[in-house]
């Protein structure tokens, strides 16, 4: 029977690199540039390797993309919404199964089995309803807070959403 040996070798040595590596280990980290250009530079750039007339396509183009891009702040706010109109559903229907545990065990109660269901997917289902209402109830402007529970933001909000859904946009 043959036993494996292994020789011992000499750590490799990565190759240089544009952005600086850490030698903590014999493996390299190599971290990230803290920069970024900005658009102006990227738009520069472009202009250099394209003519003038894909440039006005690409320009044109990017115009359309920035368009349909959501503000950060808003995201925030959509995802802090959410939370509360997710997780607070969802929290009670699941704190619900141990009480009905705890009802038909601890206390000999018999409660019927479809109970269990119907709360449970009352609950989970107005989680499920609360992602909606987390992305609608909050203001998708930047500059605006808006309300605490956000039911004028909804209201003005639903109809577009609505509209993404189906396919049509405001534009024609």
């Amino acid at each position: 029977m043959e036993c494996c040996s292994f020789s011992t070798t000499t750590p490799l040595i990565s190759p240089p690199s544009s952005t600086p590596a850490l030698h903590i280990s014999q493996f390299p980290i190599s971290t990230p540039k803290l920069y970024s250009k900005t658009k102006t530079e990227k738009r520069k750039k472009l202009k250099k390797n394209y003519s003038d007339d894909e440039d006005e396509e690409e320009e044109e183009e990017g115009a359309e993309a920035e368009e349909g891009v959501i503000p950060e702040i808003v995201t925030n706010r959509m995802i802090s919404r959410m939370g509360f109109s997710v997780g607070i559903p969802l929290m009670i229907g699941l704190l619900f199964f141990p009480f009905f545990y705890y009802l038909k065990v601890g206390l000999k109660i018999d409660v019927p089995t479809w109970v269990p269901f119907i709360v449970s997917f009352f609950f989970f289902g107005s989680a499920l309803l609360g992602v909606s209402y987390g992305i609608v109830s909050s203001s998708w402007d930047p500059l605006r807070e808006g309300s605490f529970l956000g039911w004028t933001e909804a209201q003005n909000n639903w109809p577009v959403f609505w509209q993404s859904l189906w396919g049509r946009s405001g534009k024609k």
